[in-house]
């Protein structure tokens, strides 16, 4: 979604384009424009590109969303795409690719009444992330050093192990070294997370182990969470966005770097396209 600091959609392609360039560089900066345009009707573009290669996220940008997701058809364009290789976000580095087509964008205003792009429908699309794993590992140590310290603890060290025994299960371990006063501890947190054919996600085998006293005390906290986790399911193929649903989704680890890919589509296009006569 693309929140446009303005109260009325642009006029032209080019305008929109200001607009959208605008809308990115709120969280994400990079010398080079972002945004290219193809289309000359306003309402129906041949082409959305938006280029985040080298570009920084500003992390404490928080998307803006509105209270109710559905809003009035603005603009219908042939292919979206969105890429990035690699985009830098918390001192680490990620590769992205994003196509999408035959795309149905509405728009809503936000509370402060802004015009707010929304993806309502896609008739199909992909999209594939790619991260080192020396890169995850760095970017994990970033999000927990954030964390820690607004509670006084200083993280010195975190190693993450992943391994994926087949295409939709996932196994992490992460080690964690804090330290607080003269106070250390070593914390061990282990899990499973398995997708199902119904891209149906559970997460099991949740596990907290420590060295020292203080870690006993941590484990002792977070555990009994746990079990709220393990009992919930996350159906994956519903994205927060409109009616596009995601129809595969694929985990893949190895020595060098963790590759997610998915494709999606929306379920009204392929209604519409099962119900249209043969030619």
């Amino acid at each position: 979604m693309f929140v446009l600091s303005r109260d009325k959609l642009p006029e032209t392609p080019d305008a929109l384009a200001v607009a959208l360039e605008e809308a990115l560089r709120e969280f994400a900066s990079r010398t080079e424009p972002m945004v290219a345009v193809r289309g000359t009707d306003q309402h129906r573009l041949d082409e959305i590109t938006i280029d985040l290669s080298g570009a920084l996220i500003d992390p404490r940008h928080r998307p803006v969303g509105p209270k109710l997701f559905r809003g009035d058809p603005a603009i219908s364009v042939g292919k979206l795409s969105v890429s990035g290789r690699p985009i830098k976000i918390f001192g680490s580095e990620l590769a992205l690719h994003f196509d999408a087509l035959n795309v149905q964008l509405d728009q809503t205003k936000t509370s402060d009444g802004k015009v707010l792009l929304i993806l309502r429908q896609a008739a199909s699309g992909e999209m594939r992330l790619v991260m080192a794993r020396e890169e995850l590992e760095r970017l994990v140590a970033q999000i927990a050093a954030l964390a820690a310290d607004k509670q006084g603890v200083t993280v010195e060290n975190v190693e993450v192990d992943l391994t994926s025994p087949a295409t939709r299960t996932l196994d992490a371990k992460v080690t964690v070294s804090a330290r607080k006063l003269f106070f250390h501890a070593s914390l061990r947190l282990s899990g499973t997370v398995v997708i199902n054919e119904d891209l149906v996600a559970t997460v099991s085998r949740l596990r907290c182990e420590g060295d020292g006293a203080i870690a006993a005390l941590v484990c002792a906290a977070i555990t009994p969470h746990f079990s709220c986790i393990e009992e919930r399911a996350f159906p994956l193929s519903a994205l927060p966005i409109g009616e596009v649903r995601v129809n595969d989704l694929a985990i893949t680890v190895d020595d060098k770097q963790v590759v997610i890919e998915a494709r999606f589509g929306s379920e009204s296009t392929k209604s519409n396209r099962k119900s249209q006569p043969a030619k």
